[in-house]
């Protein structure tokens, strides 16, 4: 079992998008996967079911860290092989419950992680806003990747947020494999889309996975509340989703 975080610190680069496609395109390739929405905005959660919130949901991450439930309780399957773990609307009330209680609540998440042996991969969708909730994902993972927008200024971002992890791994003295970067929304019609690239493969080598294009047809699937290979498993997007895929298949992640 692999528990991957998918996490970057700055908003609007595609985490949700990626933990959704990714998850749905390991399941298509057989593998059992567990998605834990671990903000809440709850975005995973809305695309992926028929309701409009999470609050739906009787058991949610919310009562799993608060030790109202246990983690077996909140799983909901959406899809052949495909699984999730439902975020609520007051999930910060999680995060008050774990810093006014002991360490062991912190590391409530991942002792229950550790049970779920029957899966293949479990994703962590992880809020921007970093706090108690990222690091109880943190210790339940052993691995991540993190969504990089390229555009201008974005690598001074990155390195800062690298950084920011690290210290924050150090504090809990945990480690976390770092298994690639993916590069997201990619539009290879700008002109500086391929020099952005190249920065990003020269600073991080072989870790910067393949990327995901700009395509309209991610957009409209999750409007539509399905993943993309739904909605056209012809399309860009389908297709990129499937080489990541492949691509987190043949990768061990490296020890930060």
């Amino acid at each position: 079992m692999r528990e991957i975080s998918i996490l970057n610190f700055k908003g609007g680069v595609g985490k949700t998008s990626v933990a959704i496609n990714l998850a749905d395109a390991l399941s298509r390739g057989g593998k059992k996967v567990l998605l834990i929405d671990g903000d809440r905005q709850r975005n995973s959660t809305t695309i992926l079911s028929d309701y409009a919130a999470s609050t739906d949901y009787e058991t949610t991450l919310r009562e799993v860290l608060m030790e109202q439930a246990a983690i077996g309780k909140a799983i909901r399957e959406v899809r052949p092989n495909f699984y999730i773990i439902p975020s609520h609307r007051n999930l910060e009330q999680a995060g008050k419950y774990i810093s006014t209680n002991s360490i062991r609540t912190l590391k409530l998440l991942q002792s229950a992680v550790k049970t779920l042996q029957e899966y293949d991969f479990i994703l962590f969708d992880h809020s921007p806003s970093y706090g108690n909730i990222t690091d109880a994902l943190l210790l339940a993972s052993s691995e991540m990747l993190i969504p990089v927008e390229l555009e201008p200024f974005a690598f001074e971002g990155l390195l800062d947020m690298i950084d920011k992890i690290g210290s924050v791994l150090t504090e809990l003295e945990h480690q976390v494999a770092l298994t690639g970067y993916v590069p997201n929304n990619l539009d290879f019609t700008k002109s500086m889309t391929e020099r952005y690239l190249n920065d990003l493969k020269t600073t991080f080598a072989e870790r910067v996975t393949s990327p995901i294009r700009t395509d309209a047809e991610i957009s409209k699937a999750q409007e539509q509340h399905i993943p993309v290979f739904e909605r056209n498993p012809r399309s860009k997007g389908a297709q990129d989703f499937e080489a990541l895929a492949t691509y987190l298949l043949t990768t061990e992640g490296v020890k930060q």
